[in-house]
């Protein structure tokens, strides 16, 4: 990674005496940084907006314009605003202190010019916007690397998909036709060999449900949550028409948000109380909104066989999973996928939980009173 040595370094110094401009332009050139000039807070604004420097060394005493105005200005634009201002000031003007930092300063140095004081407080500023460069150059590096291993991911799950489905396809038409030619050894293996394969396409899809949920492009629109919910649990009872339950949906629940992402979302959820309530004598199933410090909070709870909270710390990473699949089948990968595809949605995500008392799963999203006219 390249690093800037301090001829790579551009300071610009604002000051409205001469004498201090030459005095301190000397004293950082001899440094061997490049070093810029002007007398008043217009020049710099223009010299700012043009061509940004690394580093600002700004007098706050300078007429028309003085050196908070010109930070001020400079901290509320979008291309100026990081760039770091150490104030310059007369021991015995007025300086405020607090002013200077509320208005976006980051250090002060006193006049007359100390030779020390001068380079170590330039020096220790750059050496803190070198570090800061290089943060952002590494968290860029690691998006990068997140998007490319997503869609890696993604390519290889889906790649991965067409492969098992059609050993699955195959699998069907053994048995159908050709089990009866098999000994009952044969038979089991192909049931084994037909088991695995729906599980590992099971598998598969959950980790394209995941892929897709980092990878997709997020999309905000008015959503009728009440609708979705509904939806999936008619899915669910159609599925499973043994499998009695009660549903409790709350009507007209909106929000904003990507409408396929958090069908994805709730999708998972319904599912999980759906499956952890298949052993409860009254299995209840609830969908609905309450609020909490003014902002909607959504809910999915279940009276099912519920989890120990000190147990779940790692309930949001896949393939984590509280229940052994002798109790209840599944990738421990959905609750990842709704927690990436809330975070997303700038919201966060939640539990209430206890052993054979059922879980309630919390979450917020876009808070829809802010755009009523959508609904």
């Amino acid at each position: 990674m390249e690093t800037l040595n301090s001829s790579q370094w551009d300071i610009l110094i604002v000051d409205d005496i001469p004498e201090n401009l030459q005095l301190l332009f000397t004293i950082l050139t001899e440094q061997g940084y490049e070093v810029r000039r002007v007398l008043n807070g217009k020049q710099a604004l223009n010299v700012v907006r043009t061509e940004p420097p690394d580093l600002i060394l700004l007098d706050v005493k300078m007429p028309e314009l003085d050196g908070y105005q010109v930070c001020q200005q400079l901290k509320a634009e979008q291309k100026t605003r990081d760039i770091p201002v150490i104030f310059l000031s007369a021991l015995n003007d007025s300086f405020d202190k607090v002013k200077a930092f509320k208005v976006g300063g980051i250090d002060y140095i006193s006049k007359p010019f100390q030779l020390e004081e001068v380079i170590i407080r330039v020096e220790s500023q750059l050496d803190l916007l070198k570090m800061h460069r290089e943060i952002e150059q590494k968290n860029a590096e690691l998006v990068s690397l997140n998007q490319d291993l997503n869609a890696f991911s993604y390519r290889i799950s889906h790649d991965l998909k067409n492969h098992i489905n059609l050993i699955n396809n195959y699998t069907y038409l053994l048995i159908e036709k050709y089990a009866k030619q098999l000994d009952q050894k044969g038979k089991q293996y192909l049931n084994t060999i037909e088991e695995e394969g729906l599980r590992m396409q099971e598998i598969i899809e959950d980790l394209l449900r995941l892929a897709e949920s980092q990878y997709i492009q997020i999309t905000f629109d008015p959503i009728n949550l009440s609708l979705i919910a509904q939806e999936i649990i008619t899915k669910l009872q159609e599925q499973n028409p043994q499998q009695k339950r009660e549903f409790i949906v709350t009507p007209d629940v909106y929000s904003l948000g990507d409408p396929g992402l958090i069908k994805i979302a709730l999708e998972n959820l319904l599912e999980n109380a759906y499956k952890y309530t298949a052993k409860t004598p009254e299995p209840r199933i609830e969908f609905g909104k309450v609020e909490k410090n003014k902002q909607d909070v959504y809910f999915v709870r279940d009276n099912g066989v519920g989890f120990d909270p000190e147990k779940a710390d790692q309930l949001f990473t896949p393939f984590h999973r509280l229940h052994s699949e002798e109790e209840f089948t599944g990738t421990g990968i959905g609750l990842a996928t709704v927690h990436r595809i809330i975070q997303r949605h700038g919201g966060q995500i939640w539990y209430e939980a206890a052993v054979n008392q059922g879980a309630t799963f919390y979450f917020t999203l876009t808070d829809a009173r802010e755009s009523k006219g959508f609904f």
